[in-house]
């Protein structure tokens, strides 16, 4: 028999509808703010601001959710709400638990790579060289390294293999038998902070040292965006450098480079490295998180290493205190990433990201 006072009912019935609105709402919520920030993307400058926020604000609304439907709901709105961390966790936050690649690292035939967005060397060539030896690789991609870091950088890789130019330093211990620039990014007024002739980014050829005869790779750099405005062309003027396997190229990079339009040469070149016959990586700074509805419709067809074989959130920006995933490894179905980890040092505002990769399946 209920012992509520008559008056005091009306009340607890508003309550509960209450509970249960906000324990269905908050879930529905985060389903629509999921649809919203992969559908529409960079294309509203509210879904914008979604992507690029702390992703962590999903989760703030679930302590009071869970205490107002504990309090007044019927437990079965519980159920729900044990959906919307889980929702939130891996969709929105994107967390990943990994999978043990095929392989060992330490194979002979293994691509160790590094690919480090360096900041201009701010915080010291020593920090960040110590960072990419602690990962032990045999390919190391830097970006926004500047042009008076050349010798510094040159000398810390003593024996390697190296190319310098733009705001782009290799490192390999596979010969490099060619390295191409592409023609630079002019962005029209009020584009890329003003600035005309952005590097675009660089194409490198080079012969791992495998018993394989098919080994070749493919990277790509992206740089950083130059202005608030950056969001709406970013994916699209992603700019590119890969690294290929053979002293030929598998396509006529060059000539497809320079007719390329200056807001989309991303998209363009997603489209040739997807079409190569050869097995191809690209890697470095996308500043694309990862519910970019940019990154999916350019580049959702190549295999993101984190996405495989990685664990965690995998963040990378900024280093102090990281909620972003925007620097990237990625393959083609011609190889395979069996192993993933992100950097720990902040040598730099990103965390750097390594990859082991083999060739075959």
């Amino acid at each position: 028999m209920d012992s509520t006072p008559p008056k005091s009912r009306p009340f607890r019935r508003w309550l509960r509808l209450f509970a249960v609105a906000l324990g269905v709402g908050y879930p529905l919520a985060l389903l629509i703010a999921w649809l919203l920030l992969r559908l529409v993307g960079e294309s509203w400058w509210v879904t914008i601001v979604g992507l690029y926020a702390p992703p962590v604000g999903f989760l703030f609304p679930a302590p009071l959710v869970i205490a107002v439907v504990w309090a007044w709901a019927p437990r079965r709105i519980l159920l729900l709400q044990a959906f919307s961390l889980l929702f939130a966790v891996f969709a929105l936050m994107g967390l990943h638990l990994g999978s043990v690649g095929k392989g060992s690292a330490s194979e002979s035939s293994a691509i160790r790579l590094v690919s480090y967005n360096i900041d201009v060397g701010f915080h010291g060539v020593p920090a960040i060289v110590a960072q990419v030896q602690k990962l032990n690789p045999n390919l190391v991609l830097l970006q926004e390294a500047g042009e008076n870091l050349a010798a510094k950088l040159t000398a810390a890789f003593p024996g390697w293999h190296t190319d310098f130019r733009g705001q782009f330093f290799v490192a390999s211990r596979f010969p490099l038998t060619s390295v191409y620039e592409p023609p630079p990014i002019h962005y029209q007024a009020g584009e890329g902070g003003g600035q005309r002739g952005v590097m675009a980014g660089l194409i490198l050829s080079a012969t791992p040292s495998t018993a394989r005869s098919d080994w070749s790779t493919c990277s790509a750099f992206t740089p950083p965006p130059l202005t608030k405005v950056w969001m709406r062309y970013a994916g699209r003027a992603f700019c590119t450098s890969c690294a290929q396997g053979t002293s030929r190229w598998p396509w006529p990079w060059p000539t497809k480079l320079q007719r390329l339009p200056a807001r989309t040469p991303g998209a363009r070149l997603a489209a040739a490295a997807a079409a190569s016959p050869r097995p191809v990586i690209i890697a470095g700074d996308t500043n694309l998180p990862g519910l970019s509805r940019i990154f999916r419709e350019n580049l959702d067809g190549f295999e993101d290493t984190f996405a495989s074989v990685g664990r965690g959130f995998g963040y990378t920006y900024p280093s102090k205190l990281p909620f972003m995933r925007i620097d990237r490894i990625l393959t083609n179905g011609k190889l395979q990433a069996i192993d993933f980890r992100v950097g720990d040092t902040r040598a730099s505002d990103h965390l750097c990201v390594s990859a082991t990769i083999t060739a075959g399946r």
